[in-house]
């Protein structure tokens, strides 16, 4: 069973209700904030209780990563690598071998780099 993802407070209920507001003026305006609270604390309540839920389900919250994590990740460092290499091995291997030779060299980058990244993913 695949976990619901709370309801969201509309932007368009809103929009619409600062427009009904507008419309009908201020005599208005309390009965218009009221409702929409209302919706808003509705909103909110379905997601608290999607969350307790899911905590109750044993799910841990998605952890955010970090800007310096990112930066450390070793996927994105043979990635930039893969990179880097890509430009001199391509002129190594056209000047050599020709158009068979940077297709050869670039099959081999891109396998290499599928590999590492299956390989890190299976830890």
């Amino acid at each position: 069973m695949e976990p619901q993802t709370p309801p969201k407070a509309p932007r368009d209920e809103v929009a619409a209700a600062l427009q009904t507001g507008r419309e009908l003026g201020p005599d208005y305006d309390e009965a218009i904030a009221a409702s929409l609270v209302e919706r808003i604390d509705a909103a909110i309540e379905a997601r608290v209780d999607a969350h307790l839920a899911g905590r109750l389900r044993g799910e841990e919250p998605k952890r955010r990563v970090s800007y310096e994590e990112q930066w450390k990740s070793p996927r994105l460092i043979l990635g930039l690598i893969a990179m880097v290499l890509s430009i001199p091995l391509t002129a190594i291997s056209g000047s050599l071998l020709g158009a068979e030779g940077v297709l050869l060299s670039w099959i081999g980058m891109v396998l290499l780099y599928l590999i590492a990244v299956l390989g890190l993913g299976r830890r």
